[in-house]
Parts: C-alpha cells; sequence; structure tokens
C-alpha cells in the first residue's frame, strides 16, 4: 500500500537536501545522508522523488525560484534603478555564495546543466529590465542586443569565477568580483 502524501515533506526534504549537498556535493550525497538530516527515512523521500538527480533538480529549482522571485519584485519596485542594481548585486552575491554548492553541482555535472539555460534566461531579462531604466546616457543609447550580450557575459562570468575559486578563496572572490560591479555601475 502506498504511503500517504504529507503536502508539507517534499519541502523539508528540500531544505535537508539542499544543507547535505552543500555539505558534500553532489557525487559525495547519498539519500540516507538526506533522510538523516530531515530525521525521516530513505523510503520517505522516494515517496516524493523517483532518485537523488530528481532531488536534486528540485532543490536547485526551489532555490532558484526562491532567489528568482526576490529579482523579480526588486526589477517590478519603484525604487530608482540606481539602487536596484545595487540591491541586485547584494542579493546576487549573497544567494550565490548561500547556494554555492548547487551551481557547482549544475554547472560541473553534465547531466544537472539543462537546469541552468531556463533560469538563466529568466535572470537576464530580470536584469535587463532593471538595466533598461538605468539614465546613463551610454547605456540609454545603448542597443539592447549588445546590453543582453553584456549581461549574459557578467553573469556566466561571476557564476564560473566563483564556482571555479577553491574553496578557501571563495569569500575573496566574491569580494572582489562584487567590488568591481558595483564600482562598475557607479562610473568609478
Amino acid at each position: 500500500m502506498a504511503r500517504p502524501r504529507d503536502k508539507e515533506k517534499p519541502a523539508q526534504i528540500i531544505e535537508a537536501a539542499f544543507a547535505v549537498f552543500g555539505q558534500i556535493g553532489y557525487e559525495a550525497t547519498l539519500i540516507s545522508h538526506i533522510a538523516g538530516r530531515a530525521g525521516i527515512s530513505t523510503g520517505t523521500i522516494y515517496t516524493y522523488f523517483k532518485d537523488k538527480k530528481d532531488l536534486f533538480r528540485a532543490t536547485a529549482q526551489d532555490r532558484w525560484d526562491r532567489f528568482l522571485a526576490q529579482i523579480g519584485a526588486l526589477a517590478d519596485s519603484r525604487e530608482p534603478a540606481a539602487i536596484r542594481l545595487q540591491r541586485l548585486i547584494e542579493i546576487g552575491f549573497t544567494s550565490l555564495k548561500d547556494a554555492l554548492p548547487l551551481l557547482r553541482g549544475m554547472l560541473f555535472e553534465s547531466s544537472q546543466m539543462n537546469l541552468l539555460q531556463g533560469n538563466l534566461e529568466r535572470l537576464y531579462s530580470l536584469i535587463e529590465k532593471i538595466a533598461s531604466e538605468q539614465q546613463r546616457p551610454s547605456q540609454h543609447a545603448q542597443d539592447p542586443r549588445r546590453r543582453r550580450a553584456l549581461i549574459k557575459i557578467t553573469v556566466v562570468g561571476v557564476l564560473f569565477s566563483v564556482a571555479l575559486a577553491e574553496p578557501a578563496n571563495v569569500d575573496r572572490e566574491i569580494r572582489i568580483l562584487q567590488r568591481a560591479l558595483a564600482q562598475r555601475l557607479s562610473g568609478d
């Protein structure tokens, strides 16, 4: 007989999975590790998720959805574009550091790379919405295709720079990139 489904259980499992994937990485993680962290049986996880790959995808998508909701609210905000761009940098780097193990899993596990594409396109569109409202003459007149390409190059460059940093250098890499982007936006 199938187990009854608890509507809150998937969120509990995803939170545990996020913590475990973050601590030991995708490859080293076993479903039993996640079950132990969640305080449930391994079989309970299989009630909600087909396998580790399915759980990783759900965990990564959950974090993307949370992050993109924050950026979407920021894009829709009535704050001046310059302030929203600064907040974008703050939120982006905080979220990047928090979700770095998932990002590495998406970037370096070939079966997980497709998780990035759609979410990155959504992110580019939100950043473009904020950036297009910046009132600098040089940016105002900029070709929208060129602006979109620059956004893509910047985002992918930041993601790979941080993901490839040695664990002991991640904080330093984030500070350098964050400072460089903030200076670029302020025109310094």
